[in-house]
């Protein structure tokens, strides 16, 4: 007689999973409270302190932050035009820059919701998270590797199909009325999802998108973690690791965790880049490749860091942009190898 497959329902038999339940209202007169929006400017302006925009919007900065507030109260603020361009990072992706006012808008509704929201995430989610971030998860990702004790284990590596443009607006907007149920931050937050032209997808770029695409995959974070009760998982974005000593079992939850995702979320793993491998070649993952016990900065990071570096023509915060990622990995020979290039075409290094 066959089973019956288990159908997935989220877990309510802890103390955290009670706490999801919990709706908060009354939030609107803390984002338009002047206070968090003169903190709203202060942290959208951050190193951008020298941009013209900046400094005109400041020059009459009382003015325009009580303007801000007043067309939030009225319900009448309406979202400007995104700026768009290409950015390689070094993958090339579409970015959307908001009007510098709606930015502190952004921030406005991010220092009120993202507390709610952060602490019903899982420990292991570290993207855009207070004290979390790259080099926390690669640090994090080994330590679950060396848990091990060998290299006899398998590792699952997958990432999501172009996952901010297929953010299903609607699912994500009930996914933030479970926690929120004041009905004026849901309006603005509504004209936030919707600020973007089109019926899916949120713009790269705004700092509300960095926490909306953290509520949209907590789903993702919680079904691992209760319904397939995986105990070494990390995500960083839309980037997320498995760990298991064996292949099979790994390949059993990749097919779950696919469709719960096509089923729950409209989303779709990325067919190229889901790869179940052994533990011995180590894993590329978030710009190193880690091994069970040492972390080696990725070859084509080095590579063009190389190339720019040979060219005289990379900027000093580049360097130092390149050489702070380098630190973080087993990196002894390859800043001496930085040190013998860079004394050789420029001066006063050190």
């Amino acid at each position: 007689m066959g089973m019956t497959k288990k159908k997935y329902t989220p877990r309510n038999d802890n103390r955290k999973d009670i706490s999801q339940m919990k709706t908060y209202k009354n939030l609107y007169s803390q984002v338009c409270d002047f206070q968090n929006l003169l903190k709203s400017y202060y942290q959208a302006r951050r190193c951008k302190s020298k941009k013209g925009y900046i400094i005109d919007f400041e020059w009459n900065l009382e003015k325009n932050l009580f303007d801000i507030q007043k067309k939030l109260k009225d319900h009448n603020y309406q979202f400007g035009q995104y700026q768009s361009f290409y950015v390689s990072d070094p993958k090339k992706r579409l970015i959307f820059a908001a009007p510098f006012q709606d930015r502190i808008v952004h921030h406005a509704i991010c220092n009120v919701i993202e507390p709610i929201f952060d602490r019903g995430f899982i420990f292991d989610s570290y993207a855009c998270r207070r004290n979390k971030g790259t080099h926390k998860a690669v640090f994090r990702l080994k330590k679950f590797m060396r848990s091990f004790g060998d290299n006899k284990f398998y590792l699952l590596k997958a990432d999501i199909k172009k996952y901010f443009l297929n953010i299903d607006r609607d699912i994500l907007f009930q996914l933030i009325k479970k926690k929120i149920s004041d009905q004026d931050t849901l309006w603005l937050i509504r004209a936030v999802i919707d600020s973007l032209d089109g019926k899916k997808g949120i713009p790269i770029g705004n700092l509300t998108s960095q926490l909306f695409a953290n509520i949209y995959l907590n789903e993702l974070d919680q079904f691992v973690k209760h319904h397939l009760k995986v105990k070494y998982y990390c995500r960083y974005v839309d980037d997320f690791v498995l760990l298991h000593q064996g292949r099979s079992q790994l390949k059993k939850w990749r097919a779950e965790i696919k469709e719960f995702l096509e089923n729950k979320l409209q989303l779709e793993i990325h067919p190229q880049k889901q790869e179940i491998f052994p533990a011995k070649i180590g894993i590329d993952f978030l710009g190193y490749h880690i091994f069970t016990h040492h972390i080696l900065v990725r070859q084509s990071t080095v590579r063009r860091f190389f190339c720019r570096l040979k060219s005289c023509q990379m900027p000093f915060q580049s360097i130092y942009s390149y050489l702070g990622h380098f630190k973080f990995a087993d990196s002894f020979g390859l800043m001496k190898k930085v040190n013998r290039i860079y004394a050789e075409r420029y001066t006063n290094f050190s």
